[in-house]
């Protein structure tokens, strides 16, 4: 009997045929949470890469095939902040994230630990910090630049990508029917602003070989904070009233390899899962980030473990009730 390679099926070559795929992959897995006085939301989207299966293989996994949590993490992830938010305490507006667990964090992505450069696969040292040296910049630019986040403006981050990912993450982000945007990036809600305090963001960056030849496949776990002007609301009674937490986990694919389309060389996003702690529901729903002060509840159950969503060395936690 002949091998029968599924990746080399038309359909799954077929251009139309992938965006429905992506489209159908964006639209059923989304998940809302909610829990007590801080609010959670959850979301999943995976992306079909030039046509190629893996994805859809990965698909029924829970968690990364580069990260299960079970190795013990790294001194220097080590939380030696605060674990979990205050429930009550008193807020610097010109230092928000003290006595947060993001007391500690870094600032840029330079912070985020990954291995010293080394060759991966049939790819150099050279070639590997390349494609590490361009997740962080897609993280940038989608998590933590200014223009993005304020300015809601995308332009940055869709740039970024392979030619061929840049119409369908377009779509995505513009999409505000559901909280489809911020599965690519984080856009402020309208009228909120950040304070001048950056955002912070702790985090481990991984390669391996890809799914086939020419590709370095790369995984993010990470978390990150921002801090938002309350814009004189008072009383400020935590710092959770004015600080949103996002946890990721995404996974992306380098493609190099010179038999590939030309525009579908680059740096592509195969999956991503996300968590966003200590919101305003409303606002996420739309693919938008607020304060969880413009929005305060009393309603719905706890966090299992509150403190997983700081800490990039356990597993994405669960959440509590649904935030409708």
């Amino acid at each position: 009997m002949d091998d029968y390679d599924i990746a080399e099926h038309p359909d799954l070559r077929d251009p139309d045929w992938q965006r429905r795929a992506v489209k159908q992959a964006r639209a059923g897995v989304r998940r809302q949470r909610r829990t007590g006085k801080r609010l959670a939301w959850t979301g999943v989207t995976l992306v079909v890469v030039a046509g190629a299966v893996f994805g859809l293989v990965q698909w029924g996994r829970s968690t990364s095939a580069h990260y299960d949590g079970s190795a013990p993490p790294p001194a220097e992830m080590r939380p030696t902040a605060p674990s979990v938010l205050p429930d009550i305490a008193r807020v610097n507006l010109e230092r928000p994230f003290d006595g947060t667990p993001a007391e500690t964090w870094g600032e840029s992505v330079d912070g985020l630990l990954a291995p010293p450069p080394g060759p991966v696969g049939g790819f150099s040292a050279a070639q590997v910090q390349t494609a590490v040296d361009q997740v962080k910049k897609v993280i940038h630019a989608a998590r933590l630049d200014r223009r993005t986040i304020e300015g809601r403006d995308a332009t940055a981050y869709v740039n970024l990508l392979a030619p061929s990912a840049r119409a369908d993450a377009r779509a995505a982000i513009a999409d505000h029917t559901s909280d489809s945007a911020l599965t690519d990036v984080s856009f402020a809600a309208e009228g909120f602003k950040l304070l001048p305090a950056n955002p912070r963001i702790s985090g481990t960056i991984t390669a391996a070989p890809g799914t086939n030849a020419g590709r370095i496949a790369l995984h993010a776990s990470f978390v990150v904070g921002y801090a938002f002007d309350p814009d004189g609301y008072t009383p400020i009674m935590s710092p959770s009233y004015i600080d949103v937490f996002m946890r990721h986990e995404v996974d992306f694919e380098m493609i190099v390899g010179s038999n590939y389309d030309k525009n579908d060389r680059g740096l592509w996003v195969t999956y991503s899962d996300y968590l966003v702690y200590s919101m305003a529901c409303e606002p996420a729903k739309k693919g938008y980030l607020a304060p969880a002060y413009s929005e305060l509840t009393t309603n719905g159950s706890p966090v299992a473990d509150e403190a997983a969503i700081y800490d990039v060395t356990k597993p994405m936690p669960e959440v509590g009730d649904s935030c409708s």
